[in-house]
C-alpha cells in the first residue's frame, strides 16, 4: 500500500512538536485559573478550572445544597432559608478564590433566580456584597451552554441534549456542530415534585403535557439523547451499581432505549426510603430522584431516541469552553488532555508525538478513530515510569481507565488502558483487567495488545532519546 494515505493521516491527526510545545505553554490571555460560580435552583457550586486548556480540569469543586427554588412554584419567590445559606456559601467561595489567587471569576445564575419575583433583588445583593457581576442565564442560554459542555468533549453531534436542574428542564437539538430548536420547561426535579404535591400520577400528567407541547422533539427520533445534570447522573450511577457494570465512569456511559425506559419507570415508582436503602443514592438526591426519573422516562417516550448517553459535562464546562480562544477550541479534547498528562509526567526528551509518527505507518488502513486512540496511547506510553516495576502495568491500567479525559467512549477508554497495560508487559489474567476486558470484542482486545507491544518496543529501542 502506498505511504501517501498514511502521510495524509499523520498530517491530519498529529500536531508538530512546535505546536505541542505551544499547547502546553499557551499565552492567550494570562488567565491560569478560571472559577465559575453557578447559582442554581438546588445547589450553589464553585468550580475552579486549571486554564487555559482544551479540556477543563477541575482543581476544586465545592457545592452547597441551598434549595433556592424550593417552594418557587407556589410562592413565586426564592426560598428564604436557602437565600441566607446561599449568601454564606458565596462568602466562603469568594474567600477560597481569593486565597487561591484565581485570576478570572464568573458568576452565573439559572432558573430559580430567573423566575423568582425577588430574583433581581437577590442578584443586586450578591453583586453589591461580592463585587462580581452575576449573569442570569435565559432558558435558551442554559440549553445551549449545557449542550456546549457535551460538544466540548465530543466531535460534532446529531440528536438532542436534555439538561435537568432543580427548577427547569432545558432541551436543545444538536445538528452536527450547530444548535437547532430548544425549549425550557418547568420540569426540574424539585419543581415537579412540589407542583405535583409528591404524587407521581399528577407528576406524569404535568410532564407529559409540557413535553407534548414541543412537537419538534419528535423530529429527533432514532438519534442519540445526551443526558446532562446531577440528578440524571445519579440515575446512571444507580444503574451501574444495580447491574454491576464494571467501569464506574459516567461520561459517555450508554444505555439502550428499552433498558432506560424500564429502569426509569422502576425508579419513578420508588419511595425515598427505598432509594436510600442500599446507600447508592445520597439523601440530598433521594427526595426528588424518582421525579427526575419520571422526567427522563417521559422525555424518552416522546423523543424515542436511538440510545441514551450520559454526559459528565454540562453548563459549567460549556461556559468554560466559550471562554477559550479559538485556536484552543479547535483542538481535539482527548489528544489535548493526553498531551497535558504526558507533559506533566514525562521524563525523557522523546515525546509521545514522535512515537506516534514512528508507529502510525505500521497500522495501515485503520479507521480515523483507531489512529486517534493510537495517538493517545503513544502520548500516555510513559505514564507509569515512577511506579515500582512490579506495579507499573496494573497501576497504569487503572489510572488510564479513570483519567478525567473527554471525547472517548467506554470501549475506546478500555482499549487505551489495555494499550498502556501491554506496554508495561501486564499479564492478561490480572483480575482488574478481566473485569472490563470482556466489554470489548476479541478483535479490539487483540488490537490493543498489539499496539501496547509496539509501544513497548518503541520505548525499548529509543532509550527515551
Amino acid at each position: 500500500m502506498s505511504s501517501k494515505p498514511v502521510n495524509q493521516m499523520l498530517n491530519n491527526l498529529s500536531v508538530k512538536r512546535s505546536a505541542f510545545n505551544k499547547s502546553n505553554n499557551p499565552q492567550p490571555s494570562g488567565d491560569h485559573t478560571i472559577a465559575i460560580v453557578d447559582i442554581g435552583s438546588n445547589t450553589v457550586r464553585l468550580v475552579v478550572f486549571d486554564a487555559p486548556t482544551r479540556l477543563p480540569v477541575p482543581i476544586l469543586n465545592e457545592v452547597v445544597v441551598c434549595s433556592l427554588g424550593k417552594g418557587l412554584g407556589k410562592t413565586g419567590k426564592l426560598n428564604r432559608e436557602g437565600a441566607v445559606l446561599a449568601m454564606k456559601a458565596l462568602s466562603w467561595f469568594t474567600l477560597l478564590t481569593r486565597e487561591m489567587r484565581v485570576e478570572k471569576i464568573v458568576f452565573v445564575a439559572t432558573a430559580a433566580i430567573r423566575e423568582a419575583k425577588d430574583g433581581k433583588k437577590f442578584v443586586e445583593d450578591v453583586e453589591k456584597k461580592f463585587g462580581h457581576t452575576v449573569k442570569v442565564l435565559s432558558g435558551t442560554d442554559e440549553a445551549r451552554l449545557g449542550a456546549m459542555g457535551v460538544f466540548s468533549g465530543l466531535p460534532p453531534l446529531k440528536g438532542i441534549a436534555g439538561d435537568l436542574g432543580g427548577g427547569s428542564l432545558d432541551v436543545i437539538s444538536l445538528k452536527k456542530g450547530a444548535f437547532g430548536e430548544s425549549c425550557t420547561l418547568p420540569l426540574g426535579h424539585i419543581r415537579i415534585s412540589e407542583d405535583s404535591n409528591g404524587n407521581t400520577k399528577t407528576a406524569e400528567h404535568i410532564i407529559r403535557k409540557n413535553l407534548k407541547s414541543e412537537l419538534w422533539l419528535e423530529t429527533a427520533r432514532n438519534t442519540p439523547l445526551y443526558v446532562i445534570g446531577g440528578a440524571w447522573r445519579s440515575i446512571a450511577r444507580l444503574y451501574i451499581e444495580q447491574t454491576r457494570y464494571p467501569l464506574h465512569v459516567i461520561d459517555n456511559f450508554t444505555i439502550e432505549t428499552a433498558e432506560a425506559l424500564n429502569f426509569t419507570r422502576l425508579l419513578g415508582g420508588l419511595s425515598t426510603q427505598s432509594l436510600m436503602k442500599d446507600g447508592s443514592v445520597a439523601s440530598q438526591r433521594a427526595d426528588t430522584l424518582s421525579f427526575a426519573a419520571l422526567v427522563l422516562n417521559n422525555l424518552i417516550q416522546v423523543s424515542q431516541p436511538k440510545k441514551i448517553i450520559f454526559s459528565g459535562y454540562g453548563l459549567r464546562e460549556g461556559l468554560f469552553h466559550e471562554l477559550l480562544y479559538e485556536e484552543m477550541k479547535n483542538k481535539d479534547a482527548l489528544i489535548s488532555a493526553c498531551e497535558g498528562f504526558a507533559n506533566r509526567s514525562g521524563r525523557f526528551s522523546i515525546y509521545g508525538e514522535e512515537i506516534f509518527r514512528w508507529l502510525a505507518p505500521v497500522f495501515v488502513g485503520e479507521t480515523k478513530n483507531f489512529y486517534r486512540i493510537l495517538h493517545a496511547g503513544a502520548l500516555l506510553g510513559d505514564i507509569g515510569w515512577a511506579e515500582h516495576p512490579d506495579y507499573r502495568a496494573i497501576h497504569s491500567f487503572i489510572r488510564v481507565l479513570r483519567l478525567p479525559i473527554a471525547g472517548i467512549s467506554h470501549r475506546q477508554r478500555i482499549m487505551l488502558a489495555l494499550m498502556v497495560y501491554a506496554r508495561y508487559n501486564g499479564k492478561q489474567k490480572q483480575y482488574e483487567v478481566q473485569q472490563v476486558r470482556d466489554l470489548l470484542e476479541k478483535k479490539d482486545q487483540h488490537e490493543a495488545y498489539k499496539v501496547g507491544l509496539a509501544l513497548r518496543f518503541a520505548h525499548l529501542i529509543s532509550g527515551g532519546v
